[in-house]
This record gives C-alpha cells, structure tokens and sequence, in this order.
C-alpha cells in the first residue's frame, strides 16, 4: 500500500518470517553458531527458546538453509506421538494426510522413518526436523517419540537432527531423558537498541530504502515501545509507515510513532 510512496519495492515489515534475506545481528548470529555446532559436532537434539516475538521461528528456519540439507518444520506438535510421527513420515514423502485418514501403527512408522532418513544421513546430510511451539506439547509420550527418533539406528550417529523451539516454560516440560541428551541451548533474549535499530534499518534496506525513514532518536524509541522484540518491532515500525503515508509525510514523524504505539497496544483492545 504505502511501498510507492516511500520508494519500496516491497511492503519491509509485513512479514515476521524472512530467513531467505535475514538481517545480521550478533545475538542471533551467536544463536545459530551455538546451535549448529550443537547439531553437527554433538549429533544430538538442541533447545533454542524465547518469548514469543522474539524470533525463534526466523532463527531457525534461516539455520535450516545454512544447513542445506532436508528440513521438515513441525508448528504444531500437540498431538499423539504416533499422529506426530506419521505426519514426518508423509512430510518426508511429500504426502498429505486426509483428515479422516488413521494413522498407520507405531511399528509400522517407524519402518518408514528409519528407511527414509537413512539415505540422507549416509549422504551426510541428516534430515533436520524443527519441533516448533514446542511448549504446547502436554503428553509425555510425544516427547518420548521425539527422543527414540534419535535411536533408529543404535550405536550410529542420529540420522535425524532435531530443534526443540518453543517459550521459556518449554523447559519446565522437557522430560529428563530429552533433557540430558541435548547438545547444545541457547536463550534468545529481546534485541539490544543497537541490534533493534540495525533491525529496522535492515528491513527497510533490503526493500530498497535508498534514504532514512526513521532517524536514530525514532529508532530508540521504537526499541523501547517494542522491548526489543522483532514481531513488535514489525508491527509498529510498518503502522508508523501506514500513518506518514496516510497523512501524506515524507516519513514518519515523533507523532506518527505515538499514534502508531497507541494503536499496538493491547490496551487499545480492552477499552
């Protein structure tokens, strides 16, 4: 809508998924590092959690692409462990499950899990299966299929590489025996002013921004409106774009930042 206006080539904040074109920040940088290390040296699952809105999904797809192998994303993984398992073993297949379809015995699945991952994983390159919104999971059995993928192949190096992702309690869930077996965790915290403002300025680069849209002072503000979390940062960045271009700006002013706060917060919601 307002892209024209400003020069753009494409809306910069409207999306809170880019890891085809990822802005570099230290702290997530450190994130990937820990966790690949974790998955390629260690061959075990690792843990990567966070408050929402801090970026754990865009973490760990952009990690995926580093890794260049096969990677099948699991965003909702409340459900039965042998419901969890058959849906891999399709995403591996390229299949889609009907709805009404049941899903095959648990013997059976794992037959097929352990044919199909093998052929990667003597390649080289294990499949990588990301476990995201992991702290919805309330069954104990689920986290225990996710732990025996790991041992198809006793005695061998896992042919399955598995990202546990997921909110701060997630831990409070996580079974020992899951636990124990993690190779590597990283704790993803807020952004810093410097990385929030690197952040916005990135976004808005890599739409084609050829001047600044917000000038360090309305960078620091929009660090502290948004607690250094990207999805707000998002948010309130591309309603400030919204109010300028509406009010015909050539960039958003200090009032076009209050409006837009005022209008992001939940408060709004519950008046």
């Amino acid at each position: 809508m307002y892209q024209d206006h400003f020069g753009l080539n494409a809306l910069p904040f409207a999306e809170t998924s880019r890891p085809d074109a990822p802005v570099s920040l230290p702290s997530r940088e450190a994130a990937r590092r820990r966790l690949r290390y974790g998955l390629e040296q260690g061959r075990g699952p690792v843990l990567l959690f966070g408050p929402p809105g801090s970026g754990k999904t865009v973490v760990a797809s952009t990690l995926a692409r580093e890794l260049g192998g096969r990677s099948v994303l699991l965003s909702y993984p409340a459900m039965p462990a042998p419901e969890l398992l058959a849906f891999l073993a399709d995403e591996l297949d390229g299949l889609e499950r009907a709805s009404s379809a049941t899903a095959p015995g648990l013997h059976a699945t794992l037959r097929r899990l352990r044919g199909q991952l093998a052929g990667p994983s003597r390649r080289g390159r294990p499949t990588l299966l990301i476990v995201d919104e992991a702290h919805l999971i309330d069954d104990p059995a689920t986290f225990e299929a996710l732990r025996l993928l790991q041992n198809l192949n006793p005695g061998t190096a896992p042919d399955l590489g598995l990202m546990i992702v997921g909110a701060p309690e997630l831990l409070l869930r996580l079974p020992p025996g899951l636990a124990d077996r993690l190779t590597a965790r990283y704790a993803l915290g807020p952004l810093s002013e410097s990385e929030s403002a690197s952040y916005v300025v990135g976004r808005l680069e890599a739409v084609g921004a050829d001047r600044p849209l917000f000038d360090p002072d309305q960078l620091a503000a929009l660090h502290l409106m948004a607690d250094g979390l990207p999805r707000r940062l998002n948010r309130l960045a591309d309603l400030a774009l919204l109010i300028a271009f509406a009010e015909g700006l050539p960039r958003p002013d200090a009032r076009c930042l209050e409006v837009a706060s005022r209008e992001a917060s939940p408060d709004l919601l519950a008046a």
